[in-house]
């Protein structure tokens, strides 16, 4: 597991499609504006609290989290 605090390109590149998706699944319905707001408040707490695993594990599974019930 990636514990580095920068972000790498792949890390820039897995950020950008998880904004994309969030905003493409708001904009289709398939997730609520709560939803969305949530998604995003989640990645940029664990930024701001350093936790980079967290954040890359969003950026690359965040879609899946977001589309499940909960």
């Amino acid at each position: 597991m990636k514990s580095e605090a920068v972000l790498s390109d792949s890390d820039h590149k897995n950020m950008d499609a998880f904004l994309g998706h969030v905003l493409d699944d708001y904009k289709e319905g398939r997730i609520s504006k709560q939803r969305a707001i949530g998604g995003l408040a989640h990645v940029m707490a664990a930024l701001d609290l350093g936790n980079y695993s967290e954040a890359r594990e969003w950026f690359e599974q965040g879609r899946k989290f977001l589309s499940q019930d909960g």
